[in-house]
């Protein structure tokens, strides 16, 4: 009887640390890690580690959330553990299904961690609302475009127009109509 370990973050900045020292506290046998959203129910990583497991077996996380995002999403998963006969065990939410106690715990905790992401998401909607009102705009400044880069170094160095140009990825005659669009002067050509 294997003991299987699944551990998840969802970005590759985040680190696995006090996942992977209860998991191996715990004592897994074999141990699957993942860098994917909790959200994602197709996870590479969590279906192989559901692959290797046989009845008898037991399926260790380190918190309910590192599974699930939803409660449908637990309650499936401890279905399919049950008809598979394989334990489920979740260290920081003390949840072992090899009890009853463990089962009703698991779909509680579930109902919980699903309304605490719902939360979560509502506030940071609310938020992004708020900011959006008082007029901050959101998201990456935007980038120069190519056509302003090219006027911004036509009116700001003596670099020939070829030049610019060509270090600014523009046409000659698209800078030129866009320096005629702005009403700006035009250089006197150099012979």
């Amino acid at each position: 009887m294997t003991t299987v370990g699944y551990m998840r973050v969802s970005t590759h900045q985040q680190k696995f640390d006090s996942q992977l020292a209860a998991l191996e506290n715990y004592g897994v046998d074999q141990l699957f890690k993942e860098y994917e959203s909790g959200r994602n129910t197709s996870r590479t990583e969590l279906n192989k580690a559901l692959a290797s497991l046989s009845p008898g077996d037991t399926f260790v996380i380190f918190k309910l959330d590192r599974l699930a995002r939803t409660t449908k999403q637990l309650l499936v998963l401890l279905e399919r553990f049950d008809k598979q006969n394989i334990q489920f065990v979740s260290i920081q939410n003390n949840i072992d299904t090899s009890t009853a106690m463990g089962r009703f715990f698991f779909t509680v905790m579930g109902a919980f961690a699903e309304m605490e992401a719902e939360l979560i998401r509502e506030r940071v909607m609310a938020g992004l609302d708020a900011a959006k009102e008082n007029g901050v705009q959101l998201g990456r400044p935007p980038e120069k475009s190519k056509v302003g880069k090219a006027i911004d170094l036509y009116q700001t160095t003596d670099l020939p127009i070829a030049e610019i140009s060509k270090t600014c990825d523009v046409s000659i005659p698209n800078l030129y109509y866009h320096l005629k669009q702005g009403n700006l002067p035009l250089r006197r050509q150099k012979n």
